[in-house]
């Protein structure tokens, strides 16, 4: 039996000391669900439309043409007026197409802002849920493992029941622990198949492909943050929210413009006929008449209300950046808390694997005088691949949270309203 399970060690030990290898398959990921994700490409979509407006209303009123023809012509000492032709163009008081124009960039950048959050968010959660399958993967490699070994000392303990060295309970006993790891190991394999789906949506691409993990797990000790004081004043979540006041300024502006007369010039040309009975100078001369017109907001109430609309506007803008502001902070705590539990599990399993080896040892040396110390080398042995899956579900904690820490970090400094295909 000592025999079997110092086999086991060396085999164990082996296959967790991995080589430093590089692990690029997170990376290409992240770049195939930037550019399949749907909700991504949507916000992309949207910030299209949003730049579209822009040259909408910066636009004047399309110019007015008409015509007419007199049933009965008009004399006039000129001749007969048979027909008349008007165009004309109707101006905005100065600066409101400006204004317009200002109020849906700034919109447009809004979305363009939360078009980078989107982003930003989607690398978390293609890193959190390709995390979640590592840790999978490792329960799968431990209990793959553990079954392998409880084989042996199966096949051990019938050997030495045969022979009357040990009792029939001991078997029994190895039994039982072999069929509850091979009942995890296939919830295990199931959790993996379920989780590979929602990666691969994630991704949008076909759910049965395969998702690969590193056999290296270096990457998980990697675990300092950068800074754990973020200002969040330039995240793009709240940073779009400035847009948004700021374009509500700049629409308060408009419907005061708004409020003001416009002013349109024209141009009637009337078409003559020549007179019979009689010569006159100008004769038949087709008679050109520029024309100015003025709209009087006489109706002040709609004016008023839109610019009412615009303050509550900013009102409200200026309350979801604050909820905005408090919601970040409190991510934040709660991804400082997720990193300090990790760090500390890390380290407490960590130690709890050292003593349990060296409790192991200890049992395993005195194993062959009692059947009770039998159970408690499988015991500690159970201890100590448990501890390790322990250890690595806390540094994958501990990624998990610096992978949010990322996200919080991101900010709108220097992201400029643009075309996406450009970006």
């Amino acid at each position: 039996m000592r025999y079997a399970i110092t086999i086991f060690l060396i085999i164990w030990i082996g296959a967790n000391t991995f080589a430093q290898v590089n692990n690029p398959e997170l990376k290409v990921y992240i770049n195939i669900a930037e550019n399949n994700n749907p909700e991504l490409k949507a916000m992309d979509l949207k910030y299209q439309q949003a730049l579209e407006k822009v040259p909408q209303v910066k636009s004047l009123p399309d110019p007015t043409f008409s015509a007419g023809v007199f049933i009965q012509p008009i004399e006039t000492r000129v001749g007969a007026q048979k027909a008349k032709l008007s165009v004309s163009q109707m101006f905005p008081w100065f600066g409101t197409l400006g204004a317009k124009e200002q109020q849906a960039s700034l919109q447009a950048h809004a979305i363009y802002l939360r078009y980078l959050d989107a982003r930003s968010k989607l690398q978390m959660n293609v890193t959190t849920s390709w995390l979640d399958i590592v840790l999978t993967d490792q329960k799968i490699f431990f209990t793959q493992k553990r079954i392998e070994v409880l084989d042996l000392l199966e096949k051990q303990s019938l050997k030495r029941y045969e022979s009357d060295q040990t009792d029939m309970v001991n078997v029994l006993y190895i039994q039982m622990l072999k069929e509850e790891l091979i009942s995890k190991l296939e919830l295990f394999k199931d959790k993996r198949n379920t989780q590979k789906t929602g990666f691969n949506k994630l991704l949008n691409r076909d759910l049965s492909t395969d998702v690969n993990t590193p056999e290296d797990n270096s990457f998980l000790l990697i675990s300092s943050i950068a800074n754990k004081d973020i200002e969040f004043t330039k995240h793009y979540r709240v940073a779009s929210w400035d847009q948004m006041v700021e374009s509500a300024q700049y629409g308060e502006k408009a419907s005061k413009l708004n409020a003001l007369p416009k002013f349109g010039v024209g141009l009637d040309y009337a078409i003559l006929s020549k007179r019979t009975d009689m010569n006159v100078a100008d004769n038949g001369q087709d008679a050109i008449m520029p024309m100015l017109s003025v709209s009087i907001p006489i109706f002040r109430k709609k004016y008023k209300a839109a610019i009412k609309v615009n303050e509550f506007k900013q009102q409200e803008y200026e309350e979801l950046k604050t909820a905005e502001m408090n919601q970040l902070e409190l991510e934040l705590q709660q991804a400082l808390e997720l990193y300090k539990i990790g760090i500390r599990n890390t380290d407490l399993y960590q130690n709890l694997i050292a003593k349990a080896k060296q409790s192991y040892e200890i049992l395993s040396s005195s194993y062959e005088s009692s059947t009770k110390r039998y159970e408690e080398v499988l015991n500690m042995q159970q201890k100590i691949w448990i501890y390790e899956q322990k250890q690595i579900e806390a540094q994958i904690q501990v990624q998990k949270s610096l992978a949010h820490f990322k996200y919080l970090e991101a900010d709108s400094y220097g992201a400029t309203t643009k075309n996406l295909d450009n970006k």
